[in-house]
């Protein structure tokens, strides 16, 4: 008899830490009844004991179940009454233990609840003498309290309970409570600012678990990608949890995903979605009276109702002032309660309640907000924090106080510059932008209203340099990833060779699995730390810096400084003599001459396309260039070097292909860049030249290129490999690669240049250091570029300028083999002549009949670091 109710009893309580209570309700209760079926004064003393421990036990997990299943308190307590006084009749040798099980349950519901106080002082009874309890139930407790000491936060005590806890479930071989212990070490981490050590922490807690399908370790994951920047990898993990929530007994884990969900959605844009994610988790929370997360969903709410109306896409509401006044009162409730999921609701329903009233027009009532901020700034999270800054400098910019504005936007940027150099990889350095994305849109959009093009300018560099720093990245140094890159690569190449329709399936399958390997190691490189010494500060330039380089040049060059505000492309354009702001139009039309550009360019470059078709493309290629050059370049009125300062769908246009631009000197960068010396001769450069299959001419291509310079190594053939590739880029300072590439938009780190053994991803360069080097990469649209989330561009070429490089010459377009084979050439006799590499693709463009897609890339040649 007891073997079996004792397994059924393990089986229910494995139920309930598995976030099933529905399944596990009926089997506590079937084990009840037939405990109460027994006389315990007819049992020895053995079996008594036994009997006392199934009962006290089982009233404990139907409780805990109750609770999960019912959202109430009452009955769930009236459950533990009787617990304990069966604790109390239980034989003498286990009355202790079993009357801290109880208490260890009692705090667990009262933390549930929301009475964090006086659930931290049960589980402080419990854990008074570690001895009473078996591992399993100290772990609990351990694991319990830990959560309890977040709620209050209390974060150095929650760490030493999490890692109390995870060394005793693994003594102990509990794989779901070492899992939460690790998972919740990943959100203590996260609170405390260490991002990589959050998600390492929450990757080795799905590790050690990989079987748990409750959703529960995604809550916490989800919410620590949000704040590193990872925006759709967040709603993602986030969407998939509550798809494993909508069942009995789960409500609040999806009530805590449902509003960090709705955080990523604010920042993705989706307002409506947001809003209800947040009025779920407000109405769970405020039913279950819960009302500090009420208070915090609260906040999500109105500011998903705000952040459209601060963003033009919708009407500012009649009842703003009405909506300050919700905010604010969310902010009483918030100030009542301690740091609560990693987020302080009082303050940040301040933010939200002065930008409110900001919208109502009463800046002293918006700036009365912020008079009296409590504590809790200095340990808030970075997106807190930075929008503390967003706020002060929109009131300050509405007052029209401009230095106080920018004095705050500095200070907000600031802080994400220093967030950034923990980041050890650069998709996470580029990922975190994000968070700075609503300060530069207030520094820009209050420059915008002087009227003064040196202030737009200086507010659009502002934050741009501050978001394409490329922090502390840190070399990867981790076997296994490059073990999942490597096994990536080869199914990649067995994939490609299956060309017949028969075997499509299997390449599917291929494709996928290499997919899968390569998401795995974009993952660990998020766990990477960064480097203090690597830290490169971008000091944002001036229209001063920019105007006294200009006038010692004396060239006619000219700084093209484009944005899109409110739909309408603008540029202030920057010369020897001044700087004038020139509006060009919906930002819409140029996105669409640029796309048909390209359509036709990979006609143009497709032999396999007929002669006829090609003819057509051409001349629709020739009329979309000729549009593009009437949009962008022509109202200029550049006749010299052009320096073009961009994002999307700047960084797609080939600049070096419009008419006007022919032969002239181009440039392209998605800030204005320093750390260029000028020109100087090319002597003493090491070259290293090497192609890849498929590419016609690439080997005649590589060897005529490696005869213009003594000393050059050239690879052909089997030796072109990723390894031989990726070492040189750190060795030589000029590298070229004829190659077939591909930029993948969806995962831009995995843009990739084919070589002899497979695909050299971008990714596996992250965190090198290339020396000054001038890269070419005379590959089809590989010099592509996407923009992620917050506006950062981001493709091969863009993380081989971010890794060193002092320029980069790439197609952003298809290109064709020959046109290759005729221009490298000349680009390199100019290149080792002048050193100077926009020169050098002018000079090489200056007669080629056919329209080559390349661009140069790089900073602004004189401007010092």
């Amino acid at each position: 008899m007891w073997p079996e109710l004792e397994a059924e009893l393990l089986v229910a309580r494995e139920l309930n830490s598995r976030s099933r209570p529905g399944d596990a309700l009926p089997r506590f209760r079937d084990v009840l009844d037939r405990l109460r079926m027994i006389d315990p004064g007819s049992l020895g003393a053995a079996d008594h004991e036994r009997w006392a421990e199934g009962m006290v036990r089982s009233l404990a997990g139907e409780a805990v179940a109750v609770q999960a299943v019912e959202d109430a308190l009452d009955k769930p307590l009236a459950l533990l009454e009787d617990a304990d006084a069966r604790a109390v009749t239980a034989p003498s040798s286990s009355r202790s233990r079993l009357a801290a099980v109880v208490e260890g349950t009692r705090g667990l519901l009262l933390q549930r609840a929301g009475r964090q106080t006086d659930a931290m002082a049960a589980f402080d009874r419990v854990l008074a003498d570690p001895a009473l309890l078996p591992e399993r139930d100290l772990a609990a407790a351990l694991l319990n309290r830990g959560a309890t000491a977040i709620e209050l936060g209390r974060l150095d005590a929650a760490l030493r309970d999490f890692e109390a806890c995870h060394e005793r479930a693994n003594r102990a071989d509990l794989t779901g409570v070492a899992a939460l212990a690790l998972q919740n070490t990943g959100f203590v981490r996260y609170a405390l600012g260490d991002i990589p050590g959050a998600l390492q922490a929450m990757g080795a807690a799905r590790a050690v678990d990989p079987e748990r399908s409750d959703g529960v370790l995604d809550i916490g994951r989800g919410a620590v990608l949000y704040e590193a920047g990872l925006l759709e990898d967040a709603e993602r993990v986030l969407t998939q949890a509550i798809s494993r929530m909508v069942v009995p007994g789960r409500a609040q884990y999806r009530a805590d995903a449902e509003y960090f969900r709705a955080r990523c959605l604010m920042a993705l844009h989706r307002w409506d979605e947001a809003r209800t994610g947040a009025a779920f988790a407000r109405r769970y929370y405020a039913g279950v009276g819960h009302p500090q997360r009420a208070a915090v969903a609260h906040v999500a709410e109105l500011e998903a109702i705000l952040l459209p109306v601060r963003r033009g896409e919708a009407p500012v509401p009649h009842d703003a002032r009405h909506r300050a006044e919700q905010a604010l009162e969310a902010v009483q409730a918030g100030d009542e309660v301690d740091p609560l999921l990693g987020q302080h609701p009082g303050l940040t329903a301040r933010f939200v309640a002065a930008q409110w009233y900001l919208l109502a027009d009463d800046v002293a009532a918006a700036r009365a907000v912020l008079d009296d901020l409590p504590d809790g700034m200095a340990d808030a999270p970075l997106s807190t924090r930075i929008q503390r800054q967003s706020v002060l400098a929109h009131i300050a910019f509405a007052s029209g106080d401009r230095d106080t504005g920018i004095a705050a936007v500095r200070q907000g940027l600031g802080l994400l510059a220093d967030h950034r150099v923990g980041l050890g990889s650069v998709e996470s350095v580029t990922a975190a932008a994000v968070h700075g994305v609503d300060l530069q849109r207030t520094d820009v959009e209050a420059a915008a209203r002087t009227g003064r093009p040196d202030a737009l300018f200086e507010a659009l560099e502002r934050g741009r340099a501050t978001f394409a720093g490329v922090g502390g990245a840190a070399a990867p140094d981790d076997p296994a990833v490059r073990a999942l890159v490597t096994e990536a690569r080869g199914l990649v190449v067995r994939a490609r060779m299956l060309t017949s329709q028969e075997a499509a399936p299997e390449r599917a399958y291929l494709f996928d699995r290499s997919g899968r390997l390569l998401a795995a190691a974009r993952e660990q490189a998020w766990h990477r730390t960064g480097d203090d010494d690597a830290a490169i500060e971008e000091r944002p330039a001036t229209v001063a810096d920019v105007r006294d380089l200009l006038s010692g040049r004396d060239d006619g060059a000219v700084v093209a400084n484009f944005l899109v505000l409110d739909g309408v492309l603008r540029c202030v354009r920057l010369d020897a003599h001044g700087t004038r702001l020139v509006d060009l139009g919906p930002g819409a039309d140029v996105a669409e001459r640029v796309l048909r550009a390209r359509a036709d360019l990979g006609v143009c470059a497709n032999d396999l396309v007929p002669p006829a078709l090609r003819d057509v493309a051409r001349r629709s290629l020739t009329r979309n260039l000729h549009a593009l050059d009437r949009l962008l370049a022509l109202p200029l009125e550049a006749e010299g070097p052009l320096y073009v300062v961009g994002r999307e769908p700047l960084v797609g246009v080939p600049w070096t292909a419009l008419p006007s631009r022919q032969g002239k000197r181009t440039t392209m960068r998605s800030y204005v860049a320093r750390g260029r010396a000028y020109p100087r001769p090319g002597e003493g450069h090491r070259l290293l030249a090497a192609h890849g299959p498929g590419v016609t001419l690439g080997a005649s291509e590589v060897r005529a290129v490696g005869k213009m310079w003594p000393g050059a190594t050239v690879l052909t053939g089997a030796a072109a490999t990723t390894t031989a590739v990726r070492e040189a880029l750190a060795t030589h300072d000029i590298v070229h690669l004829a190659t077939h590439g591909r930029h993948d938009a969806d995962n831009p780190l995995f843009a990739s240049v084919d070589l002899a053994d497979g695909p050299l991803f971008a990714h596996e360069l992250d965190g090198s250091r290339l020396p000054g080097s001038v890269v070419i990469l005379s590959a089809c649209e590989v010099g592509g570029s996407s923009q992620v989330v917050g506006g950062e561009v981001l493709g091969l070429t863009a993380v081989l300028l971010r890794l060193g490089a002092r320029a980069v010459v790439a197609a952003v377009a298809p290109l064709s083999d020959a046109v290759a084979a005729r221009v490298m050439p000349r680009f390199h006799a100019h290149l080792r002549a002048t050193d100077d590499p926009e020169a050098a693709l002018a000079a090489a463009l200056a007669d080629e009949p056919e329209p080559a897609p390349l661009v140069c890339f790089g900073s602004l040649e004189g401007l010092p670091r």
